[in-house]
């Protein structure tokens, strides 16, 4: 029996069809445009951080994270990754700092986790060689691996896969956004002519990740006591919601990739 349809399944549709161009059109152009474009969506993902796990937190807290998040990215995509790595310590260091007087707590490592995969993501693009290719690579794996993880757990149901955090997710999403992301890689793979058996592993790793990502913020989320990260993306919540899936997955990429890398075609692509 199928499971309930969701109710905000168009306001869904319509602000991917409006986000998803702006965020290929600014990939396409790389450079600044693409490392402001995250590194404004890294400030936003830090400031609802602050307001789920922190909501007494004073302005000053805010102030931190979103400059660390927002530095971090922009100095991954413009300068070098070491640089980035540094400020988004630097920044964290900073945060818990400011924390301590009020009482220490580890969610002040989930400004270090959003500055690491937004700062990741945007010195992927910023690679000379096949930074494009690899970026739409990830993004139409955890694309795939995100909806139908989505719409077969609201859609089909069945068991769930962990009430505690969600009771929309179930074991037939998991499978599901898994296959469907390793089947998206492999096309893309196809298309720029890689080893069927580097990218089909690499899929996997980072389908996985990009379901196992969108199960740690549901957690996260359920012990703020909060259902969605903030309402500034209509059908979706917040920011932190609709790119829940992405952050831990670009972390593994960018893992994988740097122990097992994608062998691509002599001669460049055709992107």
């Amino acid at each position: 029996m199928s499971g309930p349809r969701d109710p905000v399944l168009r306001r869904r549709v319509v602000s991917a069809l409006v986000l998803a161009p702006t965020a290929l059109a600014l990939l396409w152009l790389g450079d600044i445009f693409f490392s402001a474009w995250v590194a404004a969506f890294a400030a936003a993902m830090a400031w609802e951080w602050m307001q789920m796990s922190d909501p007494k937190a004073p302005p000053v807290a805010y102030a931190i994270a979103c400059a660390t998040a927002c530095g971090t990215v922009l100095l991954a995509g413009q300068t070098d990754i070491s640089d980035a790595l540094f400020w988004g310590g630097l920044g964290t260091l900073a945060t818990a700092a400011e924390r301590w007087r009020r009482g220490w707590s580890i969610q002040v490592l989930g400004v270090l986790y959003i500055s690491l995969s937004a700062g990741l993501l945007a010195a992927m693009r910023g690679d000379l060689d096949h930074g494009l290719e690899s970026v739409v690579l990830l993004l139409a794996i955890v694309w795939a691996a995100d909806s139908f993880a989505y719409l077969v757990g609201t859609w089909i149901g069945g068991p769930k896969l962990l009430p505690i955090a969600s009771p929309q997710k179930t074991w037939a999403g998991l499978v599901a956004g898994i296959i469907a992301g390793a089947g998206a890689g492999i096309g893309i793979g196809y298309l720029f002519g890689l080893s069927y058996q580097q990218v089909m592993a690499f899929s996997l790793f980072v389908a996985t990740a990009a379901v196992a990502g969108d199960l740690i913020m549901s957690l996260f989320k359920r012990g703020f006591k909060v259902k969605d990260s903030g309402t500034l993306i209509p059908g979706h919540g917040g920011v932190l919601d609709r790119v829940d899936a992405l952050m831990l997955a670009v972390i593994i990429a960018v893992l994988v990739l740097a122990y097992f890398p994608i062998t691509w075609p002599a001669g460049g692509l055709a992107l």
